[in-house]
């Protein structure tokens, strides 16, 4: 099979030639810059130039010969919001990457690196010797009424489209379709749609959550103007990106590692209304499979991830409380398809050896893959400090051991 179709029955929850194996398909199953670089030099691959894919992250594009040579054998490619034009930089370890033009942090006199907007505001931040950009600033902390969100239209309805990342869509699309058309990649287009999380970040970790708690009307009126925010920029993303895409995916973090972010019932309450609005719009004007990237322990409320119109679930952070990978497929595998849940990058990718690597990714194999359903991948990005041989072990052992 082509890999395009070997995902594509595998999401139908039919079981191919062999298990969908992927790394770099999705914004989450992808590599920090310095990992990247030393799986490259272990490959006898040359990188350069590496293209960033996630600034704050710091994660890269993967070449197209790593996941050959890794036995991944599922041609995905994400499709990224891109620059006009791109600039020589550094990671964060100094790795030499592409980064977006517009893209241009100041150093602090401490060492950190800000980026700083038209007004001075730090909005991000590395620190010195840091490993990824934090969130600096919450633009709404300080906003009273529902009625002041008009004064911040720019921050909310542009929350998941940063200013370096400038291609028009209809720029992107033309790319896009080149991909599926020449090269016949599986598509998975980035649009994120963060919801619940933007108004974290806009409002600030704390003070959102006692808005949910204290006034949760105010809370609502945030979450439906970003909702609002999405759905206007949907409209001209279907109309160009979505015509080329198998897939969409969309990106709230409503787990922790022991819990959901709120119980239940204030999901269901208060969030779940704002996802359900956004993502049917999405599915009634793009024919694609809906994946959504959560972390942390979701078990409660995947059921009513699928209610809304999630189809494919993402990286399966299978060490989170209630997430026992024979229970999620147990309860939801005729429902729900898993891409991630290969192997745990929190603890035995960096912190075991290679075979202890290679017995995790056959258990994990054994319980996911029959009847389909299942697309192979790290779970969530490989960061500083795995060792390359783990990451050998991990692909090459699912390459190996995936044959239906």
């Amino acid at each position: 099979m082509k890999g395009r179709d070997r995902i594509l029955k595998a999401l139908s929850h039919k079981e191919p030639d062999y298990l969908p194996i992927d790394v770099g398909g999705l914004d989450a199953d992808t590599l920090m810059a310095g990992p990247y670089r030393r799986l490259c030099e272990y490959l006898k691959i040359d990188p350069h130039p590496i293209f960033m894919a996630d600034i704050m992250e710091q994660t890269v594009v993967i070449n197209d010969k790593v996941p050959e040579h890794l036995g991944c054998n599922t041609n995905a490619k994400v499709i990224y919001l891109l620059p006009r034009s791109w600039r020589e930089g550094q990671a964060y370890d100094g790795t030499p990457v592409m980064l977006p033009d517009g893209f241009r942090p100041v150093e602090l006199p401490d060492g950190s690196q800000a980026v700083v907007d038209a007004d001075g505001n730090h909005d991000m931040v590395m620190p010195k010797n840091g490993f990824f950009f934090d969130v600096a600033r919450h633009p709404l902390k300080d906003v009273e009424k529902a009625s002041d969100f008009n004064k911040f239209s720019a921050h909310i309805e542009n929350f998941d489209r940063p200013y370096w990342a400038d291609l028009p869509w209809e720029e992107l699309a033309m790319y896009a379709k080149k991909l599926r058309e020449k090269e016949e990649k599986f598509l998975v287009g980035t649009f994120q749609g963060h919801i619940f999380q933007a108004a974290q970040v806009l409002r600030g970790w704390s003070e959102f959550m006692l808005d949910l708690a204290a006034r949760p009307s105010f809370a609502e009126a945030l979450m439906e103007r970003i909702t609002e925010g999405h759905m206007k920029a949907f409209e001209k993303y279907a109309d160009t990106v979505g015509k080329h895409l198998d897939v969409i995916e969309v990106t709230d973090d409503l787990g922790i590692q022991d819990s959901l972010w709120m119980s239940p019932q204030t999901y269901r309450k208060h969030v779940k209304p704002y996802h359900a609005k956004l993502y049917h719009f999405i599915k009634e004007r793009c024919d694609c499979r809906l994946l959504m990237h959560s972390d942390g322990s979701l078990y409660p409320i995947i059921p009513d991830l699928i209610e809304i119109g999630v189809d494919v679930l993402n990286p399966i952070q299978y060490t989170a409380k209630d997430m026992e990978l024979a229970k999620l497929k147990k309860e939801f595998g005729d429902d729900l398809a898993f891409w991630g849940a290969g192997m745990d990058t929190q603890t035995t990718l960096p912190f075991g050896k290679p075979e202890e690597v290679a017995d995790e990714v056959k258990r994990n194999i054994d319980i996911l893959a029959p009847g389909g359903g299942f697309v192979f991948a790290s779970v969530h990005n490989i960061t500083e400090g795995v060792p390359t041989e783990n990451i050998i072990s991990a692909y090459r052992t699912a390459a190996e051991y995936g044959k239906y």
